[in-house]
């Protein structure tokens, strides 16, 4: 039985876009936060809100790095 090389799903041009892509989406989502985190008083807090925002923006800036580090080379 011969071994087939790996081939990753998406092409290597494209991490740079999906890096790009994904910090901006998570920077959004952090900015979002901290505005709401800020300006809302503590009466009208929504936990779930909070908690939806936070999810995203983190969750868009580690596929952000994690596409970075791709992107420079850097095989995780």
């Amino acid at each position: 039985m011969a071994l087939v090389p790996y081939t990753s799903p998406l092409d290597v041009v494209f991490y740079p876009i999906c890096a790009f892509l994904f910090c901006v989406i998570g920077f959004a989502f952090f900015a979002t936060f901290i505005v709401s985190e800020m300006t809302t008083v503590k009466a009208q807090k929504n936990i779930f809100r909070e908690l939806t925002l936070a999810l995203i923006a983190s969750m868009s800036l580690g596929l952000g790095l994690f596409f970075v580090l791709l992107a420079g080379g850097i095989y995780v």
